[in-house]
């Protein structure tokens, strides 16, 4: 059976991060305070543990990863309201997961054994693991979902807010996203807005005014016969 693969909407413009280099101290001060209330939650998602939360969060992606690029499963699973079960997630083993967080192999091994005790993930295969299916279901992870989503979209608000990012239209984004006609070296006798134009843009001098070039040539010569 073919799959289909799934796509994305274009969409109506998009955010883009504002011109001045001013407002990068103002980005990361609101990144950092959208980061540690999002961290806050999974602390308390994962028992205190950071790294646990990562390799369980690597596990739940891994295995669901090649399914999201499939528009019937993207469809079918793309709500928590359905439960991926154990055979349409991609098992993951601890070398992956090592890989991916950069947490030593044997502490991820020793994370594994404490999330298969949690009931968080099972064995698919030997060594090699998926999340728990119903697990995320959970009444508990469903109200953190919620507040992380809810601190993400205000997140987003916030940098718009203070100028941080900007909206752009999708026109002018294509617009500026394609590529620019090569400008044409002046021609005599062209008019201030044409190609001679170009060329003062596109070295900061007016047209002629290059060192060595024709304009200051035809200068020199129209001083000496004034004189």
């Amino acid at each position: 059976m073919t799959r289909r693969r799934a796509t994305t909407v274009a969409p109506e413009g998009r955010l883009v991060l504002a011109e001045s280099a001013g407002n990068s101290r103002l980005f990361i001060y609101m990144l950092g305070n959208y980061l540690h209330r999002i961290e806050r939650e999974r602390r308390t998602v994962y028992f205190g543990d950071l790294d646990l939360a990562r390799v369980a969060e690597i596990i739940g992606a891994a295995g669901v990863e090649p399914g999201m690029r499939d528009a019937a499963f993207r469809a079918q699973h793309g709500s928590f309201d359905s439960i991926v079960g154990v055979e349409g997630q991609r098992a993951v083993n601890a070398t992956s997961i090592a890989s991916a967080t950069g947490i030593p192999r044997e502490t991820v091994r020793r994370m594994l054994k404490r999330l298969l005790k949690l009931g968080v993930i099972v064995e698919k295969g030997r060594a090699r693991y998926v999340l728990q299916p119903g697990m995320l279901q959970e009444p508990a992870r469903q109200a953190a979902f919620a507040r992380g989503l809810q601190q993400t979209v205000a997140f987003m608000n916030e940098c718009l807010e203070n100028g941080v990012v900007r909206w752009v239209d999708a026109k002018r984004v294509a617009t500026a996203s394609s590529p620019q006609p090569t400008a044409q070296a002046p021609r005599r006798g062209s008019s201030p807005g044409g190609p001679a134009a170009a060329g003062r843009a596109r070295d900061g001098r007016a047209p002629g005014t290059a060192a060595g070039g024709r304009g200051s040539a035809n200068r020199r010569s129209s001083g000496a016969a004034d004189r």
